[in-house]
């Protein structure tokens, strides 16, 4: 099931994005060949409004052919005979669109679980298992009010007390009126924290049915912040490409199914689908990389007919692209051995 989850939310992801493109390609008169579910070869294609809707055999995401895209068209409805703030459209439809449903997405989240505001208390939303936490009796949703002598009145407040006495035991008083005891580890295992537990200071405040305005309002923040996470984090690996370095912690569809997996199982559907808005954010980052056979190469291009006012050459066009993607279908290849030389590691 998690896996059929997986490849069916991808799916839609990689859909929306094309869409996007077909949209746009429309409302600026450029003719869609193509519009395919899932990858070639073709099992069957229906020829609606001039365009052929297929389905195809390989079960992942899909493509939107256009005509012209590769310089050669002739007439009006071509795309390479538009001018070139149509054919920018045109290439930022499917990273708009991915933003819109990243939006969308957390906006539906936001507006079932509530908003997150912040609070003047320290609250704890995770217990590790066999932790000095648990050994001591916390539990998840006890409110930390002092570590020590010190009132806390924000996580990273709350860690900086803890913090000063590794190796020792500390007192905290828990929900206004109770004294725990809890042994703070000077070398913790790795993302478990001193005591063992995760806190935050935020806490949900549940939207009503005629404030669906405030979930809304909170997407369009969740899809800046993790837009501007995802940004600094790209931004980071390809500095590291630049100086030689290997980039760590990248993983390609088998990591990212483990994520959905593990997600599914310890937080549940909420979860997974807010995962999921994470990622149509990453798809649209990605896709402004300005390299061949992404959205961001084709801006070059585009941005070049700008700049001197004529178009390249479409067989160097062509030429670059197809290179762009030989060099990314072979670092996606990279990353998924990586990741099954990780689960083999295990």
């Amino acid at each position: 099931m998690d896996v059929v989850i997986f490849f069916v939310a991808l799916s839609i992801l990689v859909l929306a994005h094309e869409f996007g493109h077909f949209i746009t390609a429309k409302m600026t008169g450029v003719k869609v060949e193509e519009f395919g579910l899932g990858l070639p070869p073709r099992i069957v294609g229906k020829r609606l409004w001039g365009t052929i809707f297929s389905l195809n055999w390989l079960p992942i995401g899909g493509f939107c052919k256009l005509y012209g895209e590769e310089g050669s068209g002739k007439g009006k409805n071509a795309f390479n005979n538009k001018n070139p703030w149509q054919k920018l459209l045109v290439v930022l439809g499917g990273v708009l669109m991915n933003l819109v449903v990243a939006v969308i997405i957390f906006s539906i989240v936001y507006t079932i679980l509530g908003i997150p505001l912040e609070t003047k208390k320290v609250k704890i939303i995770d217990v590790t298992k066999s932790s000095p936490a648990e050994k001591a009796g916390l539990k998840k949703d006890d409110w930390i009010i002092k570590v020590g002598n010190k009132e806390v009145t924000k996580s990273d407040q709350l860690i900086e007390e803890v913090a000063k006495y590794s190796g020792k035991t500390v007192d905290l008083l828990i929900n206004e009126n109770q004294i725990v005891v809890v042994e703070v580890r000077a070398n913790p295992p790795e993302g478990e924290g001193k005591m063992g537990v995760a806190v935050s200071n935020m806490e949900m405040q549940k939207v009503r049915w005629y404030e669906f305005y405030k979930g809304i309002g909170y997407g369009f923040k969740e899809a800046y912040y993790w837009g501007k996470i995802i940004g600094e984090g790209v931004a980071k690996i390809i500095g590291q490409l630049f100086m030689g370095k290997i980039p760590k912690d990248v993983s390609g569809p088998i990591g990212m199914y483990e994520a959905t997996s593990a997600i599914k199982r310890n937080q549940g559907m909420l979860a997974v689908i807010h995962f999921f808005g994470v990622v149509s954010v990453n798809l649209a980052i990605v896709n402004v990389i300005p390299f061949p056979a992404l959205d961001g190469g084709r801006i070059i291009f585009v941005a070049y007919e700008l700049i001197r006012r004529k178009k390249a050459k479409p067989e160097l066009e062509a030429k670059i692209n197809n290179f762009g993607m030989m060099a990314l279908l072979g670092l996606i290849l990279l990353i998924t051995i990586g990741d099954v030389i990780r689960l083999i590691a295990r």
